[in-house]
């Protein structure tokens, strides 16, 4: 069965450059369904769907597009190209995605690829992909390449790296594997959350559950991975949490580098799903390089994780107020849930003797959550660090009496 890739870009300003593309797909074995996004259509880059069709789709027209700014024209081809290719994708229509371009062309790439399903192939080359930058944010599992140079005429470099995009891509719809696994397991599915601090933790659990018969699913809690933990709770992909390190939270609160945005433990409570949560990695903030840290936090407790990464512990008001926001979102939950508190230590580093160990900041995170709970909602305090064995046994005997 012949696979096919969408191949969607400005026509009028890349049409060389999306036709070599094409080529290259083609030679790779693969059929090609070309999207014009541009606003000046040419007839020398025919296309199956014109950029008319687009337009319309997106709420105007070409002809009103000329009348308005780039953003109004971004924006209309944009919410056109995100609708159509993922009604083509619904409709199996599609196998695969790919586009590329500069900052607008990445920018409208993203939109359109935040729209597909994860594990469905799809891949930006982007002149901007070695930037930590917001085109990126919730693209899910794309594939990101760099083009080494911008795309403007066909040189041997830019040659040379659509060929590999092609290959790519290519090799994506032609030889992933389309097992749907978590429908052929029939298993049942827990997401966890990870940091490196707390993952003795986190290991022990997971094994504990998958000894019973459960399939665990870890997350790094390093935002990009809490996010993607909430969008999949979202999807119905999973079926329990074990929040073992929601410290995102506490990352968003101070301005941290891993944080997952203000909206971090809220799909799981929505969705009705059983949760354990942990105050994992709640005391701390991560800055790189260390010469972000905000002057107001100069006078806090840090550590460096490594040379280009210093964690910011929180002092007794930052953890109170972290408490406070956890218990808040676990208030709306409507489903069963259970949180458990290690009252040695919620980290590696917040550990007896450990180098930002504060016994205070952790009680008043602690009485923060257990004066904002819901009294209906479960709490459990064990006077056990985070880390210990007994510890996660305990977190695994709790999930397994609810899920």
């Amino acid at each position: 069965m012949h696979k096919t890739v969408a191949v969607f870009g400005t026509m009028d300003t890349k049409g060389e450059e999306y036709y070599f593309l094409k080529e290259q797909l083609e030679r790779c074995g693969v059929k090609t369904f070309l999207i014009d996004t541009g606003i000046s259509p040419r007839p020398e880059y025919p296309c199956q769907i014109t950029a008319e069709e687009v337009a319309v789709v997106g709420g105007s027209s070409l002809d009103e597009i000329r009348k308005h700014d780039r953003l109004y024209a971004f924006q209309i081809m944009g919410t056109g190209s995100a609708r159509l290719i993922r009604e083509l994708c619904r409709g199996k229509k599609i196998d695969g995605a790919i586009s590329f371009g500069g900052g607008q062309g990445t920018l409208l790439a993203a939109m359109v690829m935040r729209e597909l399903p994860t594990g469905f192939p799809k891949m930006i080359v982007s002149t901007i992909a070695n930037m930590r930058t917001p085109p990126f944010e919730g693209v899910k599992d794309t594939v990101v390449m760099n083009s080494l140079v911008d795309v403007s005429g066909l040189n041997h470099i830019l040659k040379r790296s659509l060929a590999n995009a092609a290959a790519a891509m290519a090799g994506m719809v032609l030889f992933s594997d389309k097992t749907d696994h978590k429908s052929d397991s029939g298993r049942r599915t827990v997401a966890m959350s990870m940091f490196g601090v707390t993952t003795p933790c986190v290991d022990r659990v997971r094994g504990i559950l998958e000894a019973k018969g459960y399939e665990a699913i870890v997350f790094h809690a390093n935002g990009q991975g809490g996010k993607m933990m909430e969008h999949m709770i979202e999807e119905g992909q999973i079926g329990a949490v074990a929040d073992i390190t929601p410290g995102e939270i506490t990352q968003e609160l101070m301005g941290g580098n891993c944080t997952a945005g203000p909206h971090r433990l809220e799909a799981a409570p929505k969705k009705g799903i059983p949760q354990v949560v942990v105050p994992g990695a709640m005391e701390l903030a991560n800055f790189m390089p260390p010469s972000a840290v905000p002057e107001k936090y100069r006078d806090h407790r840090s550590y460096m994780h490594n040379p280009n990464l210093k964690l910011i512990r929180t002092n007794g008001d930052e953890s109170e107020e972290a408490g406070q926001i956890l218990a808040e979102k676990l208030n709306r939950s409507i489903g069963p849930v259970t949180v458990l508190l290690p009252l040695k230590g919620i980290s590696q580093y917040d550990s007896p003797g450990g180098p930002l160990e504060d016994n205070d900041a952790d009680k008043r995170l602690f009485e923060a959550i257990k004066k904002n709970l819901r009294p209906d909602i479960r709490r459990i305090e064990c006077d056990l660090h985070i880390n210990d064995e007994a510890f996660a046994e305990r977190i695994a005997e709790e999930l397994i009496k609810i899920y």
